[in-house]
Formats: C-alpha cells, structure tokens, sequence
C-alpha cells in the first residue's frame, strides 16, 4: 500500500524547495559587484517560483 503525503508533509517539501531556489539565488551573486552571474530573467522567475511555494505553504 502506497503512503500518501500529509499536509504537513507536502508544506514542508514546498518549503524546503522554496529554500533551496533562494539559497542558490544567493551562491550565484557576483563576488565583486552588485549583481548575479545569470541573466535577470532567470533571477525574476526562481523569485516567482519561490514565492508560488512559499504561497502553496500557507
């Protein structure tokens, strides 16, 4: 028989990914200047994936 996820569980997966684009986020800011090493695109959509988590959370 196939467990199912709790809603805890699942709140808690959604956090943790939330975490894990915003960390990443973090390790890809240039060293010597205020900006990212990736395209400003690519930055806007993982904020957005994250705060969609983060609101699946709730």
């Amino acid at each position: 028989m196939k467990e199912q996820n709790s809603p805890l569980r699942t709140n808690i997966k959604y956090m943790e990914q939330a975490e894990v684009l915003l960390s990443n986020l973090l390790a890809l800011k240039h060293q010597e200047e205020d900006r990212f090493t990736i395209p400003f695109d690519d930055v806007i959509v993982t904020i957005e994936t994250a705060v969609h988590l983060l609101i699946l959370d709730e």
